[in-house]
């Protein structure tokens, strides 16, 4: 109620379901790497390509204005850093939870807040595991 979603699961199944988002998130993360990557290369390429042209067919060759080149790069650059840097603070938060698991036979903790996407996330994978809720 009122935003709060409690289910009961056990230590175990949870560490695999952080593990697992975990592990999805780092991807998430390459992808976006890899995705900066391709960008700065086209760009580097488009660059070479223009600079090879001939003084005469560069005053008749089309290019983009500059500040068209910079919202390209905003999007393509600068956003993904940004959606990087927010990744990277969830799978911090990830490792603190999975310490946590990891210490609770010293501590034994019976209740645990999660984040909502993190709990959807974990709850996406059960199903997909087929283990119960």
């Amino acid at each position: 109620m009122y935003g709060r979603v409690a289910f009961e699961i056990s230590s175990e199944e949870l560490l695999k379901g952080l593990l697992f988002y975990k592990s999805k998130q780092e991807s998430e993360i390459e992808a976006i790497k890899g995705k900066i990557h391709k960008y700065e290369q086209k760009r580097r390429a488009e660059e070479a390509w223009y600079q090879s042209l001939s003084p005469f067919k560069r005053f008749f060759t089309g290019r983009a204005p500059s500040h068209h080149q910079a919202v390209e790069h905003l999007a393509n650059v600068k956003d993904r850093y940004k959606k990087i840097e927010m990744i990277k603070q969830k799978v911090a938060l990830l490792n603190q939870v999975i310490g946590l698991l990891e210490a609770e036979v010293e501590t034994e903790i019976r209740e645990m807040n999660l984040p909502s996407d993190i709990m959807k996330e974990i709850m996406d994978w059960q199903k997909a595991e087929g283990t119960p809720r």
